[in-house]
């Protein structure tokens, strides 16, 4: 099975696996689910013979991995000081969740099930506290921190607000609000945190 970024085929067949897997905890999804989920959807036949669950949950992994980093990546390109990046970040990553149903899988998956996929060392937790970590550090270093806050206290606070919107809207399933509230996260945090004489 060739990677999301390959033909038309394995990616539809992502996204009806992703659709199930984004309503249902991995453990409890087999092939027969997906294949079931295939016809409702009337899609052609669908072959399954050389997949696997661990293998589809893989590749959803894989691609919401991507869809992060990518985020991050659009965020620096586009931002103008470190405090930006993170706003930006936010905002991308909640674009993302609305969008793609691969992407909410893969979070899902990451959350719940990160233990059938050891070989991955998942933690989303502390990737998303490294990359707050790393731009908070630099926008101190370039004045836009007020003197007095602990970087990786801010961080923590960060990355689980972010999360916890997640969670949230997971609960919710308001997906379409995950742009405006993470961005909102990360603006009252860094406004909260910024010397008054830094960058608006």
């Amino acid at each position: 099975m060739t990677g999301p970024t390959g033909n038309e085929a394995c990616r539809q067949l992502l996204d009806i696996a992703a659709t199930v897997l984004e309503a249902r905890p991995f453990e409890t999804v087999t092939l027969d689910d997906i294949r079931r989920a295939a016809d409702d959807d009337s899609q052609p036949a669908v072959d399954l013979s050389e997949c696997s669950m661990h293998m589809l949950g893989s590749e959803i992994l894989t691609h919401e991995g991507n869809s992060m980093r990518d985020a991050q990546v659009r965020a620096a390109r586009d931002s103008q000081t470190p405090l930006e990046r993170l706003r930006l970040a936010f905002r991308y990553v909640g674009e993302n969740l609305e969008r793609d149903v691969c992407v909410r899988a893969g979070v899902r998956i990451a959350g719940e099930s990160h233990h059938c996929f050891p070989e991955r060392n998942i933690n989303p937790f502390r990737t998303w506290q490294r990359f707050a970590s790393n731009a908070l550090h630099e926008a101190d270093t370039a004045g836009e921190v007020r003197q007095g806050v602990s970087i990786e206290d801010t961080a923590w606070i960060l990355t689980a607000a972010g999360l916890g919107t997640k969670d949230l809207l997971a609960f919710t399933g308001e997906w379409h609000r995950a742009p405006d509230l993470l961005e909102r996260a990360a603006v009252q945090l860094t406004s909260s945190i910024r010397w008054e004489g830094g960058h608006p």
